[in-house]
């Protein structure tokens, strides 16, 4: 019987600390963010980085602006969007309006003042953002 009494404690408890951490990585990430530099690594090998590309700010109703220097606002991509974003523990999802998925970033490095963040796209391409608040 202590058993069964057990488990759902247990369940509870980890549900908990999930959400604390949750919470915890969106109040850090409610601010305005330098883009310090954006990497793309392709999966044959090469990689390019740009060094301040632009500005990213999450504001803690769930909504935020992207400004990206013209050097990655490129191919018709805007410069500046407008997008949706939540996260959970580990991850970072924005959604830009008229996408009809959202870009999900893991984050590997998180600080009040610097994030790391990792993306891959379906061609098994990697994005790299280096964060530093503003």
């Amino acid at each position: 019987m202590k058993r069964k009494a057990f488990l759902p404690l247990v369940i509870l408890l980890v549900f908990i600390i999930g959400c604390t951490q949750q919470s915890r990585l969106s109040s850090r990430l409610s601010a305005e963010w330098n883009i310090a530099k954006f990497e793309a690594r392709t999966f044959e090998g090469s990689t390019s980085s740009i060094e301040n590309a632009g500005t990213l700010v999450l504001r803690s109703n769930g909504r935020g602006t992207q400004s990206f220097t013209s050097s990655i606002a490129h191919a018709g991509d805007q410069a500046s969007t407008d997008f949706e974003w939540n996260n959970t523990d580990r991850t970072v999802s924005i959604m830009a309006q008229g996408a009809s998925v959202p870009k999900i970033w893991i984050v590997v490095d998180s600080s009040r003042s610097k994030q790391l963040w990792y993306s891959t796209d379906s061609s098994g391409n990697v994005q790299i953002m280096h964060l530093e608040k503003k």
